[in-house]
């Protein structure tokens, strides 16, 4: 794979949260969600937060690498004021678009002015010798697939794009799965010291439910158990 970059090349007003002018935020596998963070204590925060800009959306544009592609994808999930793709807008059904090196991403674009433009830039890195071509082929059976070392997640042969602590809690479920993981086993496991709401671990349990469920409203993979707690079934 490609080591990769943004490079943040404009935000007009206000900052990203802890980087500079022209600073480059490395991207690794995990998906990288980028937004304003939200006033509401349960929300999920963004990785790469966009600070003093009412314009930016609190739902988060997502960044992440496909390894069933081959390279990074940019999705929208529903902005009110547009992500772009080097000025052309994508649609906000969450659909995934291509990164190639050098297109830039735009965020909110308001009379006619991009308030943030961060550019994609990629790095060609050697691939460990312990990687083979195999182990980053996508399972081909039905249903949903695991690779814990490479922390990659399948259903039905297309690969899910996590973040960190969407996989932090899914790498808990399976690895307990079948058995009931309770409120106060994934706050541990997940936010450790830092703890977390109840509410926060329900956000992001339906968060892995629309990603990797067949169907939202009928989960097949993560049953509410009736102690309050989730049990992973594979």
């Amino acid at each position: 794979m490609d080591e990769a970059y943004l490079r943040i090349e404009k935000v007009t007003t206000g900052k990203v949260q802890g980087r500079e002018q022209w600073e480059d935020i490395p991207l690794s596998t995990d998906a990288v969600l980028i937004a304003r963070p939200s006033n509401d204590p349960g929300a999920i925060e963004p990785d790469i937060k966009i600070l003093g800009d009412d314009y930016v959306s609190r739902r988060p544009v997502q960044v992440h690498y496909s390894y069933t592609e081959g390279c990074y994808m940019l999705t929208d999930p529903g902005t009110m004021n547009g992500t772009f793709l080097n000025g052309e807008v994508i649609e906000n059904d969450g659909r995934p678009y291509r990164l190639k090196d050098n297109d830039v991403i735009g965020l909110a674009r308001v009379a006619g002015e991009m308030r943030v433009l961060l550019r994609f830039r990629l790095t060609r890195v050697t691939r460990q010798a312990s990687d083979t071509e195999d182990s980053w082929k996508p399972p081909a059976k039905k249903g949903l697939s695991v690779n814990i070392p490479a922390r990659r997640v399948f259903v039905d042969g297309r690969e899910i794009a996590l973040t960190k602590t969407e996989w932090k809690l899914f790498e808990c479920l399976h690895s307990n799965r079948g058995r009931v993981c309770t409120m106060d086993d994934l706050t541990w496991e997940v936010w450790g010291a830092d703890s977390a709401t109840s509410e926060l671990v329900a956000k992001y349990v339906q968060r892995l439910r629309d990603k990797i469920e067949p169907t939202r409203s009928k989960p097949m993979y993560i049953i509410t158990h009736s102690t309050g707690g989730y049990v992973l079934q594979t």
